[in-house]
């Protein structure tokens, strides 16, 4: 029922204050006003907020000023007195001196060192025990605890235990130093009672404010524990816990204070999964340094942050990862070398054609994504979880994760923020979408730096580093074989931002369609001829924007002639890293100058200046005074200085110079699409076996150059013909 009057009062107050919403201003405006609260028992968009002279006014009387960008369900977490770092008229005093503890005023007793308060007020606590405890059993009432100088500590308990109540401040005086914790061996009297099991434990809404200081010990197992929902709007926090930091069950939400984690286990995780309203942490301010030994922070459902700091380091970082990119020759559709099907003769070098052991009946997957969602993870170590969805909106992200650095079953979504992510998996993962819009996302280290089933990108900076794939769009499930498997769904989109990719293994990798449609892409892609700086399961489409891609030459791809902007393909041999790679129109005008930052031998440009019918020339080596960007030099500084590489005239959409490896022409080497080499009719991808001789080897045309892609038999590719 509770849960029920919570989902209706979000939907009254959404409807009543639809139009008030003003802007979220995060941890500057921890003491400003903001949002009202309902209450559980009557759904009310008020609460009675003592002030500081004693008298009370309605949170409802307040505009919300403090969530800008929130959606309905989140504009009405904060109450006043919430955000209020003060507290009223004391109702009573409660002193700790040792093994007893003194009240003066009403509203609590005392048997020995523990307090029981019963009655609706505010009470300040002073003192220290070293077997103490203060009880909340105050039925429907608002209570508020100010810890001015408290340290207690409780050997077989929670220091403070919340049994019953509407709902409990615990606010930090001014200038207040106070310590909360718990024995490693807890003591239950009935078996009838819920078990408390962490330093600070509650069974109704507890909120933490103030501006003192606060350290909580979880010498048990959690450090801040609610059976509701945890908000924090101030203090200065520090917990350690053997198990979780800090857990709410149906959500956890801060708008301001320093909190700092050390955890056993999840650093701040929400835990209803029961209903789909709940379960989720919304954060719009505060500081966040969290050291925990799995997860940084869970949500259940949803993770939404609209500003703050983070600073997470989750499993241990990055370097307690296991997951290690195979470069020999790399990958042929699906993230997996040909170590995993063959051997290479002694003395193989990546441009020469493995011997294939086709009798090894290996199952691809798709970048082994199926196989690495099917198994069950004994324990999460990634940095940020939202199990339905993530939104970051705003907000400084430093994450240093074993597993994923951000992670969703469902959909991640960036439309602001600055992120710095280091992790020994993906960078970005959700299983449905990954879509950024804004803000500037940096993978510093990764094995793959984005994965989704959908990647959509609008906006924003991005710089990816990746020991496999840069880009990988791949639902998780589609079996990829040898050649790689069409997802139907499965979708690479650019379509505006600056995005610069460093990559082992493919640049951009999609099991479906790859299409670029704006923005600037930059791929510094693999020097491995198993791997392509671009690699579509279907024809690579670029209609309009800034791409160039380098990488090695024996699986390159590139754009489709179903593209409606004009591109080159050249394979100028092998290229130190730094050299200049210049394009220059028939006067010799510079269009553009970019220096790949690894050895390449065969790059891709696409560009709105590329026109049909003009003539141009590629130049390597040389220089350039402009400034540069990730590689890309302003134009009008190349000095003219560079040696021809090769000249083409735009009749088509897709150019070439040189000799074009397996990945052939037009995009898309898996399957047949675009150009790629076709097997025979009766040719089973699952087996990987084309024609062979009577060695076993796969049977080339006579004169055959693995450099270029070899004729077997069958229909060629559209953009061929």
């Amino acid at each position: 029922m509770k849960h029920y009057q919570k989902a209706l009062s979000y939907l009254t107050a959404a409807l009543t204050f639809a139009a008030m919403a003003t802007g979220c201003s995060g941890s500057k405006s921890e003491n400003s006003d903001s949002s009202s609260e309902f209450t559980s028992e009557t759904g009310s968009a008020a609460e009675d907020a003592p002030k500081s002279d004693g008298s009370a006014v309605k949170d409802g009387s307040k505009q919300p000023e403090l969530l800008s960008n929130a959606g309905d369900r989140y504009r009405e977490l904060f109450s006043e007195r919430d955000l209020s770092q003060e507290y009223g008229e004391i109702t009573a005093e409660i002193a700790f001196n040792g093994n007893k503890a003194e009240i003066t005023g009403s509203g609590a007793s005392a048997e020995a060192s523990v307090v029981t308060v019963t009655q609706d007020g505010v009470y300040r606590v002073t003192g220290s025990t070293s077997d103490g405890q203060i009880i909340v059993n105050a039925p429907k009432a608002k209570v508020q605890l100010v810890l001015d100088n408290a340290d207690i500590a409780k050997s077989d308990a929670s220091a403070i235990y919340i049994a019953d109540a509407d709902k409990t401040f615990i606010t930090l005086a001014p200038d207040s130093v106070n310590s909360l914790s718990d024995g490693k061996n807890y003591y239950y009297p009935d078996d009838s009672v819920n078990e408390p099991d962490a330093a600070v434990y509650s069974e109704d809404s507890l909120t933490i404010n103030g501006t003192g200081a606060l350290t909580v010990c979880g010498n048990y197992k959690d450090g801040i524990r609610s059976k509701d929902d945890i908000v924090i709007t101030g203090g200065i926090l520090d917990i350690t816990a053997v198990s979780d930091g800090i857990k709410g069950k149906d959500y956890v939400a801060a708008a301001g204070g320093s909190i700092t984690v050390s955890a056993g286990q999840d650093g701040i995780k929400s835990t209803n999964k029961t209903d789909e309203s709940m379960g989720f942490i919304y954060i719009c301010g505060g500081n966040f340094n969290i050291t925990a030994a799995q997860d940084g922070i869970q949500a259940e459902t949803v993770f939404t942050a609209e500003d703050g700091v983070f600073n997470i380091v989750a499993g241990g970082g990055n370097e307690n990862s296991t997951k290690t990119h195979n470069d020999d020759f790399g990958a042929m559709g699906g993230g997996r070398g040909f170590k995993d099907f063959g051997e290479m003769p002694e003395g193989f070098e990546p441009g020469e054609m493995p011997k294939m052991n086709f009798d090894n009946d290996i199952a691809f997957t798709a970048n082994n994504a199926a196989s690495e969602n099917n198994t069950a993870e004994s324990v999460s170590t990634k940095g940020i979880k939202g199990a339905s969805e993530i939104n970051i909106s705003g907000g400084t992200f430093t994450v240093d994760s074993a597993d994923d650095a951000i992670h969703s079953n469902g959909s991640v979504n960036i439309t602001g923020g600055v992120l710095e992510l280091s992790t020994g998996e993906k960078g970005i993962h959700g299983d449905k979408l990954a879509e950024i819009s804004g803000g500037a996302v940096k993978v510093l280290t990764s094995y793959e730096g984005i994965e989704a089933a959908v990647i959509s990108i609008a906006g924003g900076d991005l710089e990816i580093n990746a020991s496999d794939d840069g880009f990988n769009a791949s639902d998780g499930k589609t079996s990829q074989d040898g050649m790689g498997t069409y997802s139907e769904g499965v979708q690479l989109n650019i379509s505006g931002g600056f995005v610069y990719i460093n990559a082992d293994g493919d640049g951009l990798d999609s099991n479906g369609d790859l299409t670029i449609s704006g923005g600037t892409v930059l791929v510094d892609g693999p020097v491995n001829g198993g791997n392509g700086a671009l690699d579509g399961n279907n024809e690579i489409i670029v209609d309009d924007g800034l791409l160039i891609a380098a990488g090695s030459s024996q699986m390159a791809e590139l754009p489709g002639s179903g593209s409606s902007q004009n591109s080159v393909g050249a394979n100028i041999g092998s290229c130190a890293g730094g050299t200049l790679v210049t394009l220059a129109d028939s006067s010799g005008q510079e269009i553009l100058s970019y220096a790949p930052s690894k050895n390449f031998e065969h790059i891709v440009i696409s560009s709105p200046d590329i026109k049909t019918g003009e003539s141009y020339t590629l130049y390597t080596g040389g220089s350039s005074d402009s400034k540069e960007n990730y590689g890309l030099y302003e134009t009008g500084g190349y000095q003219n200085d560079g040696e021809a590489a090769g000249s083409f005239t735009a009749d088509s959409v897709v150019s070439t110079i040189g000799e074009q490896g397996m990945g052939g022409f037009g995009g898309g080497r898996h399957g047949g699409m675009g150009g790629r080499m076709e097997m025979p009719e009766d040719f089973d991808p699952g087996q990987m076996q084309p024609p062979t001789g009577e060695d076993g080897m796969p049977e080339m045309p006579e004169g055959f150059d693995p450099g270029q892609k070899p004729e077997w038999p069958g229909k060629r590719g559209a953009s061929e013909q």
